[in-house]
């Protein structure tokens, strides 16, 4: 109506051709603010995971991924490479080398953020003790791999938003193939940018997505307005934020409720979200019974003292006190409980020191 009555104005005065051109070439630079302002739809432009040129594989081939405890041959978390060339299909290879026959592990591919992998062992180790393997491609092992982080990245988020998106494609892909990977629980998840690219991610694949540090706007800069992700309408999202991250602070609109879907901003805390944030590992555990049926693990040492124990031992089994201390660790190993394993390895050496 403004803009009607405008131009009547300009008519009236007689200068209605001058008024007319200026309003005309309001629509295109309309139109290119909202493409530019985040409305454009993030895509994998017509990427072919069965073809994938060399920089996308290497993001694949020379990271570092990670199989849970309860899995592996050796009770503890391990640390494989799906890069080494032999005879042999790394998938095949992995699982004769480190895994227990017939298994079955749920998984999480991991897209790191603009800096780099340095949360990753991190997050490792937490979805290790509830029996996930943890696949983490690394985008900086693309050749030239620039850092796009601070100001004026905004310019480059379409390019960004396509390349973390094939890199996640291309991993899914891979993790398909493992016949030893329950298919029916992978999880995305992302960190700040790598949150950009899983919450644009609109592709079947997983049952759930975790997002950490993002409004799903698919722009960089603090948001009053939330977007939502464009995770299909089956798919459970988690989004974890803090409140005084001054990029992402509102988080997400989560438009959905299945799987514990939900939208959640932590208090007293930025930008990032590790995983020593009891928050945030709390509401990730909460999030992973009602997405994917997996219960938090049992710790075989929980409310347990060292002191304590050491003393029960040596009164009960005296000079094979040692050998049930590492029975016991052997033990919470095998079920992937990674912190009773700890607790009685922990016990183990108090009393390794007493013998000594």
């Amino acid at each position: 109506a403004d803009m009607t009555n405008g131009i009547i104005d300009e008519l009236r005065k007689g200068n209605w051709m001058d008024g007319f051109m200026k309003r005309l070439l309001v629509f295109p630079v309309l139109i290119l603010s909202l493409f530019l302002g985040g409305l454009a739809i993030p895509t994998a432009d017509a990427f072919d995971v069965n073809d994938p040129p060399p920089e996308v594989v290497a993001t694949w081939e020379g990271a570092h991924h990670f199989l849970p405890g309860s899995a592996t041959l050796s009770g503890t978390m391990e640390q494989v490479s799906f890069g080494q060339k032999g005879p042999m299909e790394p998938g095949k290879r992995i699982a004769r080398d480190y895994l227990k026959p017939g298994v079955k592990i749920p998984a999480v591919i991991y897209l790191h953020n603009c800096s780099g992998s340095q949360h990753v062992n991190g997050w490792a180790e937490f979805f290790s003790e509830f029996g996930f393997a943890f696949f983490a491609p690394n985008s900086f092992l693309r050749p030239g791999r620039k850092i796009y982080c601070g100001r004026g990245i905004s310019r480059t988020i379409d390019y960004r938003m396509k390349m973390r998106t094939r890199e996640a494609l291309y991993a899914l892909h891979q993790v398909k193939k493992l016949p030893w990977i329950d298919q029916k629980r992978l999880i995305l998840m992302g960190f700040s940018e790598g949150a950009f690219a899983a919450s644009g991610f609109h592709y079947d694949g997983f049952i759930a997505h975790i997002l950490l540090a993002t409004a799903c706007r698919f722009t960089h800069g603090f948001s009053k307005t939330p977007g939502s992700p464009l995770a299909p309408s089956g798919v459970a999202v988690l989004n974890i934020v803090g409140k005084k991250d001054r990029w992402y602070g509102t988080g997400c609109n989560i438009r959905r409720d299945n799987g514990g879907s939900k939208n959640i901003q932590l208090e007293n805390t930025g930008h990032v979200i590790n995983s020593d944030h009891p928050e945030a590992v709390a509401a990730i555990s909460k999030f992973l019974e009602a997405c994917c049926g997996i219960a938090p693990p049992k710790n075989a040492g929980e409310g347990l003292d060292v002191s304590t124990e050491v003393m029960k031992l040596l009164k009960e089994f005296d000079s094979m006190a040692t050998f049930f201390a590492q029975m016991r660790a052997d033990d919470a190993a095998s079920k992937g409980d990674e912190k009773g394993k700890k607790f009685w390895l922990n016990v183990l050496e108090e009393l390794e020191k007493l013998r000594n």
